[in-house]
């Protein structure tokens, strides 16, 4: 029976050491720093995944809807992202986030559709509503 090498996204579950005392400390420091080389290129995958899945929702309209998206490699959908989408806060969303709780079941702000709103605990503006999609859902149940 083969056995189960551990993934990228996993540290390696043994502590070892020549004293047999095991250096746990080392073994995810070790794993840390392998998995850290690609945080880049993970991050630009991830955002370029992101954003493909989400093509056409109706934030992402307002920077990106001249764009074709979908035809972009990984790099030049970072960089235009970067170039033309603004860091946003919860003001930003709100009226989308108002329009779910209202019932607006469209691609607002994913293509999936949000199922599931939440309240925060808060800040010194008010309670704030945190949505979840249904695959959070899923996995909180």
């Amino acid at each position: 029976m083969p056995q189960h090498q551990p993934t990228v996204m996993e540290p390696a579950l043994s502590c070892n050491s020549g004293n047999g005392k095991g250096n746990c400390d080392y073994d995810v420091i070790s794993w840390f720093e392998d998995v850290s080389q690609n945080a880049g290129y993970v991050q630009t995958q991830l955002l370029c995944q992101i954003l493909k899945q989400n093509y056409g929702v109706e934030y992402l309209k307002k920077w990106l809807g001249n764009y074709n998206i979908l035809e972009m490699d990984a790099c030049a959908l970072e960089s235009l992202f970067s170039s033309v989408v603004p860091i946003s806060s919860h003001a930003d969303f709100e009226p989308f986030i108002q329009r779910i709780a209202d019932g607006d079941t469209g691609p607002l702000l994913t293509q999936q559709p949000i199922t599931t709103l939440s309240l925060s605990s808060g800040t010194t503006e008010g309670r704030q509503n945190v949505y979840a999609r249904r695959e959070l859902k899923e996995t909180l149940k």
